[in-house]
């Protein structure tokens, strides 16, 4: 922004130096330029505000970043909306470059926001946090759903939405139970989310309820494939695994539904074996009524 010649700037200058040492984190270097500008104008309550706020800090952040992960989650926790942003920006960066120093970073976590990926997505780097939330999941990490769910928000902020989109079927298919609905980035998950609820679920359930239904309702709305290759790879054995999942219900009802959907595909599309697809398909029916009149819906219209 073009500075005004007609108006004293030396205010606008000053803050903007200061600026620049705050995401720098010389704070003791900004507090100065403060003084200095309240030696001039001592009722500038702008300036008592951030002297304040800065002043919080210079005592909070030698405090808390010599106590390991733990240590740098409690600076974490304390940025709140009073933070001015260029200090924010320079307490993440800070953050961002402790975790990666720690021993085996991107298995660093703690519940429910605190890890690596999580600070450079809320710095905006959103490349580095998901190439963070990939290393996490190729290391193990549990709750892999979450992770995945974050991955995929990452990719969305990258804007590579068929990576993403993949990321969060995996993620709503193996552990729909941790992922964070509260951080989900990709307006076309939270569209489905919205109409599975709206469709078919209570007012008054919670969209949790919802979350392991959303693999179904995103290939019934074209968002997702159904992945028949396993089926197609040895259909005996994934019969068989199937029906040893529903007699020891060893799969939750949302993803046996699924493992079902699937087999009635392949039975339709590639193998066109109407006697065991009917038998199929009144298990589905059985299992659950209105997921399967969605489906019958979609069969009808010649999907």
């Amino acid at each position: 922004m073009q500075l005004d010649l007609f108006i004293d700037n030396r205010r606008t200058i000053l803050l903007n130096d200061a600026a620049g040492l705050l995401r720098a984190l010389e704070l003791e270097k900004a507090c100065a330029i403060y003084d200095g500008l309240l030696a001039d104008a001592p009722e500038d309550g702008e300036i008592h505000g951030l002297k304040a706020e800065v002043g919080k800090w210079r005592e909070r952040l030698p405090r808390f970043s010599g106590g390991g992960p733990e240590g740098l989650h409690e600076i974490h926790c304390r940025l709140g909306e009073g933070t001015p942003q260029a200090l924010r920006d320079g307490i993440l960066a800070f953050l961002g470059k402790q975790l990666q120093a720690a021993p085996a970073p991107e298995l660093v976590y703690i519940p429910p926001r605190f890890h690596l990926g999580c600070v450079l997505r809320e710095a905006g780097r959103h490349a580095e946090a998901e190439r963070w939330f990939a290393a996490a999941l190729r290391s193990g990490i549990t709750q892999r759903g979450r992770f995945l769910a974050w991955r995929g928000d990452a990719l969305t902020l990258c804007g590579k939405n068929v990576a993403a989109m993949e990321c969060y079927q995996t993620a709503f298919l193996e552990d729909p139970d941790s992922v964070d609905i509260d951080t989900l980035a990709n307006r076309d998950i939270r569209a489905l989310l919205l109409t599975l609820g709206l469709e078919c679920f209570d007012e008054e359930a919670d969209d949790r309820e919802a979350l392991p239904w959303l693999p179904f309702w995103g290939w019934l709305y074209g968002a997702f494939p159904l992945d028949l290759n396993e089926v197609a790879a040895d259909r005996a054995a994934f019969a068989a695994s199937l029906q040893q999942a529903d007699d020891g219900e060893k799969l939750p009802p949302a993803r046996l539904w699924y493992e079902y959907l699937r087999f009635a595909e392949y039975l339709r599309t590639c193998l066109r074996d109407d006697r065991e697809l009917v038998r199929v398909r009144r298990r589905m029916k059985r299992l659950n009524g209105e997921m399967f009149a969605r489906y019958m819906e979609r069969i009808e219209r010649g999907a």
